[in-house]
Parts: C-alpha cells; structure tokens; sequence
C-alpha cells in the first residue's frame, strides 16, 4: 500500500503543478491579449473607421464623374432603359398613346402597330426590331445616315439616325413587338 500512497501523491502533485501551470499560461496570454490583433471587427470600428472612410471614399467618385457618365452608364442597362420607358408611357397616357418630349435620347420598347409621330424635329435610331417611315408628305423622313429620304412604307435600317422634320403625320411604325428605339425630340406616341 506504501508504493499505492506514494504513486497517489505524486499524481496529485503532477495534477496541481500542471492546474498552475496552464493558470499561469492562460493568464500569460490574456493579459497580452489586445483587440487591435482581433480579426473581428468591432461595431465602433465600423462607425468609427470604416463608414466615414467609406462615404468620403463614395463622396470623391460621386464629384469626379460628370452628369453625362452617370447618364451613359444609366442608359447601358437594359433594366434602367425599360424603367425610363415605363416612366415616359405611364405619363403619356398608359403607354397606349400620349406625347413627350426629350433634350437627350430616351429608349422606349415599341409593340407592333406603335407609331411615333413628330410633334416638330424629332430625331430616331431603331436600336433593335423592325420599323417603317410613314408620311404624308415625301421628303420629310430622312435617313441621315444613309443620306436619303425615306418614303412612306419603306423600311427603317436598324442603327441609322433617322430625322423627321414635320409635325403631325409622320414618323415611324413598329412593325414588330419588341422593337426598341432611342428617341429625341417632341413626339407622340400612338396606334
């Protein structure tokens, strides 16, 4: 029972040395501990650092880029295209018939049938789809591109600039759903 006594005791006293062993080893380290090497981060971090940093950051690019660029990039998405001919049907009566006018081209998706007639100068680029001149009077609908006047009924190539100068009976057909158009100018938009 002697040596069992004695391996007891020294077990015990291997216990306690390595309980205030790893005491001392865990104090160590927490007293070191600092939340500067924390890879979490704080929310007074966030309000403190990283949001000012970031809307100064946000307000620099919003200054350096001109109107013109926001409007270029704006009109590069298909989404903000169909918002901004949504806009221009709801205000012109439900998108059925009405009239508009705009400095800078706008797009607008035309269904078969639509016509857009010029109120005054209006200038049309058929960026997808088919489209037609309609006129009453010859000489009215050109085709700067190709440098030519287009007739009533002839076909719109796709990607031309196509100007009409006359108010009130002529302008462009859709002649298939889904046409889309860049549009400036003051028009009419109807059947």
């Amino acid at each position: 029972m002697n040596k069992k006594t004695e391996f007891i005791k020294k077990a015990a006293v291997t216990v306690i040395l390595l309980t205030v062993f790893m005491s001392t080893f865990a104090f160590g380290v927490t007293e070191d501990y600092s939340t500067e090497n924390d890879p979490l981060i704080s929310l007074s971090y966030i309000n403190g650092v990283l949001t000012p940093s970031f809307e100064k950051y946000v307000d620099d690019k919003v200054k350096s880029v001109s109107v013109d660029e926001i409007v270029a990039a704006l009109m590069e998405d298909e989404g903000f295209k169909d918002y901004v001919a949504s806009v221009i049907a709801s205000q012109s009566g439900g998108g059925q018939s009405g009239s508009a006018s705009s400095a800078e081209f706008v797009s607008l998706v035309l269904s078969a049938g639509k016509r857009i007639t010029a109120n005054g100068k209006c200038e049309v680029i058929v960026r997808s789809g088919k489209a037609a001149a309609f006129c009453k009077t010859s000489g009215v609908v050109k085709d700067i591109s190709a440098d030519k006047t287009l007739t009533n009924g002839e076909n719109v190539i796709t990607g031309d600039l196509i100007e009409v100068s006359y108010a009130g009976g002529a302008g462009i057909a859709a002649l298939q759903n889904g046409t889309e158009v860049l549009i400036r100018g003051e028009f009419t938009i109807g059947e």
